[in-house]
């Protein structure tokens, strides 16, 4: 009846005494999820022919390949990582597509945030010095202008694009070099993939690993502890320092709006929150026009409306209404409509739920004093947890944004709040701790000092963080990085990256921490 492959796409396999009906997929082309599902059914035979499981494992191998990689399939766009980061290629003999000579010094780091598929690699081309770069992998060099990279900032770092399928009769663009990885694989194909669905794909490449992998693991309990300790304080009066300086011109209740409305922004729109609560009118406003002001400033309120009578035109009709009468004179505060980067943004985190939120925070009067009361309240981390999260979620709710997502998003029935338990917790690590910490620190107020301090130690972890995961991962290689229960763990992780990782070169040439750690182990022994 065929080949073996044929006859489980036809959803046939006879085995002595047995014939067995295995579900096929439905389209010619099997997808490993489906072949594996078809695989499950073999666990009620009652015998187990000779070299049975080598069959099926030769024939989940035979209905993917990588001559079919698509864009519609991440699994196999995951290959490519795996194969980039552990350098499955044969590194003595690249060339770019125009025939220049290519060095991959470091492969960088696999980035999971928008943006290059790989940071801070290093390369050399041709006679050029090394350059430390960003690395962007493509199915095709279409992907660059089809994906919109060309003329996007957050690609003007990447020294290299990496293909898998080169078109016919393809001619090279001029300052941007390309590599066809098909062509300078390490193995035949069909090994190569039967590696990627092993767990060694899986695993951490040797390149990741930091030098200082040699030594983290072996610190104790106790030594961990006080250098993540002493990193995490270095980070507390860092952060204390940018707002003490933001106070010395704007003063420290106007420097506590700004920095917690830069934390509201996350990374990608940090600066634009920022400048929302610089430029915001000092005047005492009622919550709908704080709403106003700062969406006309965001340059977010439509400027055409539908034609359905419904609550979101009469929402935004209330924001037109107030804004037209201030547009003139904020003219030059309005921020562009470029400025704001929404692509990885999710939709519950969209700039405008958040500039909603603040506006609750702005015209609150008691704002800051509830903010003073509860650094001082004697109670159990878990009480303050929730006493800071209810001091920052809106106290009478907000019918119009815990329904909707934008101005023009569909009303959803379910409520969502406008903040969460983890964005809480980052903005007390990272603005609130901070403020209350410059302030004592600026009255010479110990006490003060030492329970703010209290209170930051024992805050515990937030969400997951990729750049933490990637330190650790660096920090402890194949070894299992521990189980952090303290959000200045995480702190410190942050720092040390910065203080140390951020500063060399991936290679780690001249970073003087592993040295250091090597020093400490050896002073202990």
């Amino acid at each position: 009846m065929g080949s073996l492959a044929e006859r489980w796409q036809s959803g046939l396999l006879r085995t002595p005494g047995k014939r067995v009906l295995l579900k096929a997929t439905e389209s010619s082309n099997l997808s490993l999820s489906a072949t594996t599902r078809g695989i499950s059914h073999f666990s009620n035979f009652m015998a187990f022919p000779d070299y049975l499981y080598e069959k099926l494992r030769r024939v989940l191998l035979s209905a993917i390949s990588f001559s079919e990689i698509c864009s519609s399939n991440p699994l196999q766009e995951k290959w490519l990582y795996s194969i980039w980061s552990h350098q499955r290629i044969n590194g003595n003999a690249l060339h770019t597509l125009t025939g220049e000579p290519l060095f991959i010094l470091h492969p960088g780091f696999h980035s999971l945030e928008a943006g290059p598929d790989f940071r801070n690699a290093l390369i050399r081309i041709g006679n050029n010095p090394p350059q430390q770069c960003d690395i962007e992998i493509d199915l095709g060099p279409s992907g660059w202008k089809q994906h919109f990279h060309e003329g996007n900032p957050a690609y003007q770092n990447v020294g290299l694009q990496v293909i898998w399928n080169l078109p016919e009769h393809f001619i090279p663009p001029v300052g941007r070099p390309i590599l066809n990885l098909k062509e300078f694989l390490d193995a035949p194909q069909k090994e190569l993939l039967e590696w990627c669905l092993s767990d060694d794909a899986q695993s951490i490449p040797e390149s990741l690993m930091g030098k200082c992998c040699e030594y983290f693991p072996q610190l104790s309990e106790n030594d961990l502890d006080r250098l993540l300790q002493q990193a995490a304080q270095v980070r507390l009066k860092s952060k204390s320092f940018e707002i003490a300086a933001t106070a010395r011109n704007y003063g420290w209740e106007k420097a506590l709006y700004i920095h917690l409305l830069r934390g509201l922004g996350y990374k990608q729109n940090s600066w634009p929150m920022q400048r929302l609560a610089e430029v915001f009118p000092k005047n005492s406003h009622s919550l709908l026009e704080a709403q106003a002001l700062l969406l006309g400033i965001a340059d977010m309120i439509p400027k055409k409306l539908s034609n359905k009578d419904d609550s979101q035109n009469e929402y935004a009709l209330e924001l037109w209404d107030i804004w037209w009468h201030h547009q003139a004179s904020l003219t030059e505060c309005i921020l562009p409509e470029s400025i704001w980067k929404l692509s990885s943004t999710r939709p519950v985190n969209h700039p405008q739920r958040r500039i909603a939120l603040a506006a609750h925070w702005l015209t609150d009067p008691h704002f800051i004093d509830d903010l003073e009361s509860w650094a001082v309240l004697d109670c159990t981390i878990k009480d303050a947890q929730s006493a800071l999260f209810d001091l920052l979620k809106p106290k009478q709710g907000d019918p119009f944004w815990e329904h909707h997502y934008t101005l023009r998003s569909k009303r959803f029935e379910k409520p969502l709040p406008l903040i969460g338990e983890e964005r809480v917790s980052d903005l007390f690590v990272n603005v609130i701790a901070p403020w209350f910490w410059a302030r004592t620190d600026r009255v010479h107020d110990p006490l003060a000092s030492k329970q703010i301090l209290n209170r930051y130690l024992s805050w515990p972890t937030s969400g997951k963080n990729a750049r933490i995961e990637l330190a650790l991962k660096r920090f402890y290689g194949a070894t299992p990085a521990p189980k952090f229960k303290y959000a200045y763990q995480q702190q410190a992780v942050l720092q040390i990256t910065s203080d140390f990782c951020a500063k060399t070169d991936p290679c780690c040439h001249h970073c003087p921490l592993p040295e250091s750690l090597r020093q400490c182990l050896h002073s202990a022994v």
